[in-house]
């Protein structure tokens, strides 16, 4: 058994403290300090309970599996559980002793009948041949059980398993196995299936800023909350890396330890550098998020440390704006409190989007192939400060999000500067030379009029229900401005415009409704709207438009407290299902004037290419004259009732 003794002697080389012989050597303070009863170890009371009342009971488990992240406490509890089966002096609660030979022994590492065997490094079938042939022999003196301790099991071969897999069924009365992984899926079933499982959990920050102050009380340490939280942030809920951290942080100070000497080593980024990057994302200002990386680089920040802190501070942002206050914050208050303002500032729908591209920023950043991390974490802010810099579904969520939070404002009865600004009332176009007096929309309301209730005589349908007057445009008492709105009004924002047209819509007349209902907000350009419509009625829409202005103006300016100019665009989005590009516009039937005479052949009805002047301003409209025009019944039917030729057919 050459291969188990060396192990066992290596075991005892570790743990045995250094002699008188040659210089004394420092231990570490994982080491130093490591729980020598059940009662000292932190954060897996629902083990070491089960554990004491099996010792205490004599209802010891053959064999044991302990699972869990790394520095949790697993090879220390399977050295406790073999220190309580063999402690001479065993307390009423389970707990060794601690002071007599046995329990010296196996704190020294001198102890006979406690095997460790390291499975990373001995995973061949020889060493649990070896292993086996162990088990059968007798025990020393004053030993009660032998206890093999199998350490990250889960790097055994399939081979070497299935040579364990009988005497760990099946092993002797006075052995017990103790396998500790840090992966037990990789385990074999069958062996698992052989062992009493126990999961060891990762220590929460309060439990590990609880153990520090301990070993700094035995060490004589003085020290602060900030140092104990960034030490406890940096271990991540490893108990052992939290000891290591805190030997690396001792020795940075030179036995004390100084919150910015501290942070400094460990180079993580200060929360007000973060602070800074996000809330200028939050606010959508690229220069002021680029600004802020830059200097956290120059202050030797690495790259990929920014973006793992900004991360983590957005997930931070993330879990206190969803979690309604029930996921306490892992920081001071004050954090709490900005953090919190900053996910209110962003929304969920940009705090998530950031998310997803910082991960996937930080996943490009460690890859091999990058030649600039540094590059790949500024094109990540700049896609979360600039909305438009995202995908189409993802700026559809983030302006969904900013329109359910304005709808909660304006419900609430808090309405932002734009809303509380006095309205200016829109101003009308004075009539040009010649024309008569009133609207050109009320004007051409008559015709229509009269040319329903022609149709209801012969036709003789329902009493149709009055059509709402729409808003009347007060007249002009000085000059219009040149923006059509107030100076000192805000800049008009798309989400405005949208929460305004469909009340707008509603307020016009059901002939005119039924044209331009089709036209929705896509953009806006200063102070003029820009509407998207569908490419095949783009020119009969237009002309409605122009026709119309003043009513379309006035009914917006009903929600928006200024009157907008008019942009009407094409639009791919709004073309319907139709497959491949939009067919070409169909010619309308030559119009026969009212004297009989055949009218000039009518032009395609195709749609101008978008220009400066699509934009529609009062001061570019004329009113129509009173001349007859050349209507014929279809056309007459179409100006009506808003209805599309679809088809013409000649008679036969």
């Amino acid at each position: 058994m050459p291969g188990l003794v060396g192990v066992a002697t290596a075991a005892a080389t570790r743990e045995r403290p250094v002699g008188s012989i040659g210089p004394m050597a420092s231990q570490s303070l994982y080491r130093k300090h490591r729980p020598q009863r059940f009662s000292e170890l932190v954060g897996q009371e629902h083990v070491t309970i089960a554990l004491r009342n099996s010792v205490r009971e004599g209802r010891v488990g053959h064999a044991y599996l302990f699972s869990g992240p790394r520095g949790t406490g697993k090879t220390t509890t399977a050295r406790l559980l073999a220190k309580a089966l063999n402690c001479l002096d065993l307390g009423d609660d389970g707990e060794p002793c601690g002071v007599c030979d046995n329990c010296a022994a196996i704190a020294a590492g001198t102890f006979p009948d406690l095997f460790e065997l390291d499975a990373a490094s001995n995973r061949g079938v020889d060493a649990m041949r070896d292993l086996i042939q162990s088990v059968s022999l007798g025990l020393g003196a004053t030993s009660r059980r032998k206890v093999y301790v199998i350490d990250e099991v889960h790097m055994l071969t399939t081979e070497a398993s299935n040579t364990l897999l009988k005497t760990l069924e099946e092993p002797p009365a006075h052995v017990v196995f103790a396998l500790a992984t840090t992966d037990p899926q990789k385990v074999l079933p069958t062996i698992r299936s052989r062992t009493q499982h126990f999961e060891f959990t990762l220590l929460s920050r309060e439990q590990l800023v609880g153990h520090l102050v301990d070993v700094l009380g035995r060490e004589g340490v003085e020290t602060d909350d900030e140092t104990l939280d960034l030490v406890a942030r940096r271990a991540a809920g490893s108990a052992r890396d939290a000891l290591s951290i805190l030997d690396q942080a001792l020795a940075i100070g030179a036995g004390k330890l100084d919150a910015q000497q501290v942070l400094g080593a460990f180079g993580d980024t200060p929360f007000e550098h973060r602070l800074c990057v996000l809330e200028a994302v939050a606010g959508e200002d690229v220069a002021g998020a680029l600004a802020g990386v830059d200097e956290a680089l120059r202050a030797g920040i690495d790259p990929r440390r920014l973006a793992d802190d900004l991360l983590r501070t957005l997930r931070d942002a993330f879990v206190l704006a969803t979690a309604g206050g029930r996921v306490p914050y892992d920081g001071p208050e004050e954090e709490a409190t900005r953090v919190g303002a900053l996910a209110e500032a962003m929304g969920a729908a940009a705090t998530v989007r950031g998310i997803e591209t910082l991960g996937q920023a930080i996943v490009d950043i460690r890859g091999a192939l990058v030649p600039d991390p540094r590059l790949v974490l500024e094109v990540a802010v700049v896609r979360c400060a600039r909305r438009d810099a995202a995908g189409d579904l993802d700026a559809l969520r983030d302006r969904v999000d900013r329109l359910e939070r304005r709808v909660a404002e304006l419900a609430s009865g808090t309405p932002r500067a734009a809303d509380a600004a006095p309205a200016s009332p829109p101003t009308a176009r004075p009539a040009p030379r010649g024309a008569p007096d009133g609207p050109g929309p009320a004007r051409a309301a008559g015709p229509r009029s009269a040319l329903g209730a022609h149709m209801g005589q012969k036709r003789r349908p329902p009493e149709p229900v009055p059509a709402p007057t729409p808003p009347a445009v007060p007249p002009a008492e000085t000059s219009e401005p040149a923006a059509g709105a107030a100076p000192d009004l805000p800049p008009l924002e798309l989400d405005e415009v949208i929460l305004a047209w469909a009340p707008a819509l509603d307020a016009l007349s059901p002939p005119l409704r039924a044209v331009v209902q089709d036209a929705q907000p896509i953009g806006v350009e200063g102070e003029v709207v820009v509407l998207g419509a569908p490419p095949k009625r783009l020119a009969r829409m237009r002309e409605k438009f122009r026709a119309e202005a003043d009513t379309i103006k006035g009914a917006l300016h009903a929600g928006l407290g200024r009157t907008p100019k008019l942009k009407l665009v094409a639009h791919e989005g709004f073309a319907g299902t139709d497959a491949g590009p939009a067919p070409a516009p169909r010619r309308r039937a030559p119009a026969r004037p009212r004297g009989g005479a055949p009218a000039a052949s009518a032009e395609p009805d195709a749609p101008p290419p978008p220009g400066d002047d699509d934009v529609v301003d009062l001061d570019e409209l004329v009113d129509a004259t009173d001349a007859p025009a050349a209507l014929d019944s279809t056309t007459r039917l179409v100006e009506a009732f808003g209805a599309e030729v679809v088809e013409e057919r000649p008679r036969d």
